[in-house]
């Protein structure tokens, strides 16, 4: 018999229906988010030196790769991945940046496919938050060679991915 006054599990914030209508409202898979956030994610593989930059939307059963230098093969041809593989759903649960120096070692990715068989390494993300609070996805940059972010590192990309929320954003004013 279930107790009913038993505290309720937490909901998963990565399935949580108002950050998904988030999403939707934002109208991210809309060609032309890819053009006005594709230079962002170039400027973040070249500053940090890294062959991924990425800005990637993370839905209930996927992760959509919404712009990104670098990414080629399964990945792109399929513009995403399932959300179990996504490192950037870490990001969206916890509203919080997620780093891996070594993805051999991190007890969260250390079998992940992603890490196993396409040798992903490290990684760095930033939640995207919009203004309404929810974390809709991770402006991200990863490479296949072990390595550590340094805070300088670290706070380009949340400037970054300032900028690419606040364009993300302007696209909501202008269409409403």
């Amino acid at each position: 018999m279930i107790d009913p006054h038993a505290p309720k599990p937490e909901l998963d914030p990565v399935l949580d229906l108002a950050r998904l209508q988030e999403i939707a409202d934002l109208d991210l898979f809309a060609p032309e988010v890819s053009e006005i956030l594709s230079d962002l994610a170039r400027e973040a593989s070249t500053k940090l030196d890294l062959p991924l930059g990425m800005v990637n939307i993370v839905l209930d059963e996927a992760q959509y790769v919404a712009a990104h230098h670098g990414v080629g093969g399964w990945i792109a041809e399929a513009q995403g991945t399932p959300v179990e593989w996504a490192f950037c759903r870490f990001a969206v649960r916890d509203s919080a940046e997620f780093v891996v120096e070594d993805a051999h070692t991190h007890e969260l990715v250390k079998d992940n496919p992603l890490v196993t068989e396409d040798g992903l390494r490290c990684y760095a993300g930033i939640p995207l938050i919009t203004s309404r609070g929810h974390a809709v996805g991770s402006f991200c940059v990863a490479g296949t060679e072990a390595r550590s972010f340094d805070e300088a590192e670290m706070q380009t990309l949340r400037g970054l991915a300032a900028e690419a929320i606040r364009r993300i954003e302007s696209r909501r004013a202008a269409v409403a």
